[in-house]
C-alpha cells in the first residue's frame, strides 16, 4: 500500500494480508464486492483494503488492534462471543475530507487516554447496531443514524452483530472555520431515517457505495465541500440560540488572521496576537480549545494549500516552489510533513498518486 510503513510484532501478518486478497465466496460482509465477469468488470477502485481473513485465527485480534489504531485513532478492541473475531476496513482519501469504513464481528471498542488527532469523525451506522458513549453522552445508533466524535477524545462503543460504520474524517482546522458550533454536538446522536438528517445520511451512504463500485469521476474530490450544507441542516435542531459570542468573534478573526498571513515563513504566534490585539497566551488558548496548537494548525492549513496546488497545477510546477510559496522555509521538513499529513510523497501527489 502506498505510503505504508508496517512494523511493530504483528508487521509479518499485516504484510501477508496486504499481499493478497480474502478468498472469494464467503456470503458476508467480509467477503467484499461481488465479482463481475471480465466484459462487466468497473474501473479498478481506489479504495485501499485491509483484512484479517489472511490472518491465523490467534493473531487477528491483535493484527486489527494495530490497523484500526493506525487508520482511526489509538484505541482497544476486545472481541466479543465465542465465534472467530473477523473485520475488514476500506479507506478513501480524498482532498478535503476522507473516508473509512470499518466492518467487524461483535466486539467492543474504546480508548482511555487523549491524543493529539487534528480530526472530528462523523460515524453513520451503514449496516447492524451499535452503542456509543462519547462526550458525556451515550447513544445507541440504528442503520441510517449517526454521531460525532472526537477521535482525541475519551469514547467506546460496543456491538453484539456484524456492523458497518461509514466514518468522515474532517479536519479540525476545516470544522472550526465552517461550523464551530458543531463541537458541542459531540456524542449527541442524529437519526438518520427522517428529517434533515436522512439527508446527510442517505447522501454520504449513497456516495460510499459509488465509491466502492468504482463508478466515480472527479465528483469524489469534491465530496468534501458537499457536505458542509447538509450537516448544517442536520444539525440546525440542536445548534445554540446564542451561537455567536464574543469567543466565536475571536475565533474567525484568529481565522481570518491566519489566512491573510498563512504564506509569510515568519507567521507565529506573537504575530497573530498583535494582529488581533490580544495576548500570545489568549491566542494558545483559542488554538487549545480546538484541541490543536498554532504552529500544527499553520502547517496544516500549509499543507492543505500545497495539495491543492500540486493537484491542480501538476507537473507545471515544481515541488521546492510549491513548498516555498505556501510559507514553508525548508524543503525537508515539508516533505516530512507532507508525507505524515498525505500518506505518500508532495512529488507522487502532484502525479495523482495518493496515500
Amino acid at each position: 500500500m502506498r505510503g505504508w510503513t508496517l512494523k511493530g510484532p504483528h508487521s509479518k501478518a499485516m504484510q501477508a494480508a496486504l499481499a493478497k486478497r480474502p478468498p472469494s465466496g464467503i456470503a458476508s460482509l467480509f467477503a467484499g464486492p461481488e465479482k463481475r465477469p471480465a466484459k462487466e468488470r468497473k474501473p479498478m477502485t481506489l479504495l485501499e483494503e485491509m483484512s484479517t481473513a489472511d490472518v491465523a485465527a490467534r493473531d487477528r485480534l491483535p493484527y486489527w488492534n494495530e490497523i484500526a489504531s493506525r487508520m482511526i485513532t489509538p484505541l482497544r478492541v476486545k472481541a466479543l462471543g465465542e465465534g472467530p473475531f473477523n473485520a475488514r476496513i476500506f479507506r478513501r482519501t480524498l482532498r478535503e475530507c476522507e473516508i473509512i469504513s470499518p466492518i467487524s464481528s461483535p466486539a467492543r471498542v474504546f480508548r482511555e487516554a487523549e491524543c493529539d488527532a487534528g480530526v472530528v469523525n462523523i460515524q453513520v451506522q451503514h449496516k447492524g447496531r451499535t452503542t456509543n458513549h462519547t462526550g458525556g453522552r451515550t447513544a445507541v445508533l440504528e442503520e441510517g443514524d449517526f454521531v460525532l466524535y472526537d477521535p482525541s477524545k475519551p469514547l467506546w462503543l460496543s456491538f453484539e452483530e456484524t456492523t458497518q460504520a461509514i466514518v468522515l474524517r474532517l479536519p479540525l482546522a476545516t470544522v472550526e472555520e465552517r461550523m464551530p458550533h458543531i463541537r458541542s454536538q459531540v456524542g449527541l446522536a442524529v437519526s438518520g431515517r427522517q428529517g434533515p438528517g436522512a439527508l446527510f445520511s442517505n447522501f454520504l451512504r449513497q456516495s460510499w457505495a459509488e465509491l466502492e463500485r468504482g463508478e466515480e469521476s472527479i465528483w469524489a474530490e469534491s465530496l468534501g465541500e458537499a457536505i458542509w450544507p447538509l450537516l448544517d441542516m442536520a444539525y440546525a435542531p440542536t445548534r445554540p440560540r446564542a451561537e455567536t459570542n464574543r469567543r466565536d468573534e475571536r475565533r474567525r478573526a484568529l481565522f481570518d488572521a491566519v489566512e491573510s498571513e498563512l504564506t509569510d515563513p515568519d507567521l507565529d504566534v506573537h504575530r497573530l496576537a498583535r494582529r488581533m490585539g490580544v495576548s500570545a497566551r489568549y491566542v494558545q488558548m483559542l488554538f487549545a480549545e480546538m484541541g490543536t496548537t498554532p504552529r500544527a494548525f499553520i502547517q496544516d492549513r500549509r499543507l492543505e494549500l500545497a495539495a491543492r496546488r500540486l493537484e491542480r497545477e501538476g507537473l507545471d510546477v515544481t515541488v521546492t516552489e510549491v513548498a516555498y510559496d505556501a510559507g514553508f522555509n525548508d524543503l525537508s521538513s515539508f516533505c516530512r510533513a507532507f508525507r505524515r499529513r498525505f500518506e505518500t510523497s508532495p512529488r507522487n501527489y502532484r502525479c495523482g498518486g495518493r496515500g
